[in-house]
């Protein structure tokens, strides 16, 4: 056999084994994707049950070893409605303050400068 000959058998041959191990890496990530995802599905499971049962149950109804979660719960949900309102308050004061500046005729922002700063059209 040829030098040559003997060249391409062995490259054939590691070719093959590479392809090999490529093949069981692609396989083994396929498989590691699927439990992340599998993982991903039973954390949203775990969170809506969780939901439900802190919706569901009044506070003298829930068990002692998670009353400080669902008083947590409680208070986060507080908190929020308090924020949601503050938002909403500063809101409506900034629509009726009023601005220095002219409305524009495209798009009713108000601006004072030449052109509006929103849509770009001129401000008359």
């Amino acid at each position: 056999m040829s030098y040559f000959e003997e060249m391409t058998q062995k490259a054939k041959a590691a070719m093959s084994t590479a392809a090999g191990k490529a093949k069981e890496v692609a396989d083994s990530a396929k498989i590691s994707a699927a439990i992340v995802a599998e993982k991903r599905e039973l954390d949203k499971s775990y969170r809506a049950v969780g939901q439900w049962y802190a919706c569901e149950h009044a506070e003298g109804e829930v068990p002692e070893a998670i009353a400080d979660v669902i008083a947590a719960v409680r208070a986060s949900q507080e908190k929020i409605a308090d924020l949601q309102a503050k938002r909403e308050e500063a809101e409506t004061e900034e629509a009726v303050a009023p601005e220095e500046g002219k409305v524009c005729p495209v798009c009713g922002k108000i601006s004072d400068t030449k052109f509006c700063p929103h849509c770009g059209a001129p401000m008359e």
